[in-house]
């Protein structure tokens, strides 16, 4: 064979070689996005993590505790205390629309209860406190009687509750 023979065997095989290797190439790559589409994907997802984050709130705010004043005595002017304050028993009822979730081990911690609160505080925000978990009572049939050793509180089923006036005197 002479020298032209095999330069063009050897331009086939280098055809068929470029031809194969064209095959298993990946892909063309895509064209760059234009302007639009990127803010339009950044717009998308803005509104997403807004609608999400908008979502949580109104969860967080519908299931959060609730605290309603039930009713409050005020302590009578025969009664004084060392610190010379007038002071309040507050019954609180909390609504707790969390607690059905049972998120903690505690199984009373989230559930609707009531709670009294004693001390300076008319509104119940601050004072002793005294959370109410008895059963087969109905703590809105509060009675109280302040006494200058305490305030003992009554309710119609026989439960009752002493407060010692060190508990709630000088701001607690």
């Amino acid at each position: 064979m002479d020298s032209t023979t095999t330069t063009v065997v050897d331009q086939v095989d280098l055809r068929c070689d470029t031809h194969a290797m064209n095959d298993i190439a990946a892909p063309p790559a895509r064209p760059a996005p234009s302007g639009q589409s990127v803010l339009g994907h950044r717009v998308r997802t803005a509104i997403f993590v807004a609608a999400a984050l908008g979502v949580l709130v109104a969860a967080t705010i519908l299931w959060w505790p609730r605290t309603t004043v039930v009713k409050a005595f005020s302590q009578p002017p025969s009664v004084v205390y060392s610190d010379d304050s007038l002071h309040t028993v507050v019954l609180q009822h909390v609504h707790a629309p969390i607690a059905v979730l049972r998120l903690s081990d505690d199984s009373t911690s989230g559930l609707d209860h009531y709670e009294v609160y004693l001390g300076r505080d008319p509104s119940g925000r601050y004072g002793h406190h005294v959370r109410l978990d008895a059963t087969d009572m109905d703590p809105t049939r509060l009675t109280v009687e302040w006494a200058t050793e305490g305030v003992s509180l009554n309710f119609e089923s026989g439960h009752r509750v002493f407060v010692p006036a060190t508990s709630f005197v000088g701001g607690r």
